[in-house]
């Protein structure tokens, strides 16, 4: 696999360079192309910001990727700008209008759209047809429909983490947040009954309370 540059923002820390994938039992793991390991920035020493405003499409569109899948796509920011893609979580989840608030309108020409089955996409719900490679060829057609050589900026979170790792060449950088690359113990942990099923929720009502 080809260097690209990531960054990761996984449990209590963040990491940023140009990297190759390796593998870990319990998370993903990143290692510098140059054989060193970069330190981790723990996230409280980040800086929180509010996201960009968000106003109406450059455009939108449907794309049809298969005799059954339709896409529903939008175009945001700015119409020349470095071209970005946001992969939405779920699956299923689709996208809505704020996600492309995460990109600098003034730099970006960013690019929404609702994966097979999701959102405005057609038919909605179907899993006809409906599985990553699918997911992944998807993502190289809007490429091409739209006139991009390459994904200069691709962000993916929870779902999208996992659709963006496969994605193919065509890509020079990822962000990946929420990581989570769908392994067994991962969806138990989530949908099952020994994960965040038996954490008492009496902390996030106060929380949002």
């Amino acid at each position: 696999m080809a260097p690209i540059t990531i960054l990761a923002v996984l449990a209590g820390c963040s990491l940023v360079g140009s990297f190759s994938l390796i593998g870990c039992p319990h998370t993903l793991a990143v290692r510098a192309t140059r054989g060193r390991r970069l330190r981790p920035t723990p996230l409280r020493a980040l800086v929180m910001r509010q996201l960009y405003p968000v106003g109406a499409p450059l455009t939108t569109g449907n794309l049809a990727v298969s005799s059954v899948h339709t896409l529903y796509y939008e175009l945001h920011g700015k119409a020349d700008g470095v071209p970005a893609l946001f992969l939405h979580g779920g699956p299923g989840a689709g996208c809505a209008r704020r996600h492309a608030g995460f990109f600098d309108p003034t730099h970006y020409r960013v690019v929404l759209f609702d994966q097979r089955g999701c959102g405005k996409s057609t038919p909605r719900g179907s899993l006809e047809g409906n599985d990553t490679p699918s997911l992944v060829a998807d993502c190289e057609a809007l490429r091409r429909h739209l006139g991009i050589e390459t994904w200069d900026l691709v962000l993916g979170g929870s779902w999208g983490v996992t659709l963006a790792l496969a994605h193919p060449t065509k890509v020079s950088a990822l962000v990946l947040r929420a990581v989570c690359l769908m392994r067994t113990k991962e969806v138990l942990w989530l949908f099952g009954d020994r994960g965040i099923g038996r954490l008492p929720p009496g902390g996030l009502h106060a929380s949002s309370g």
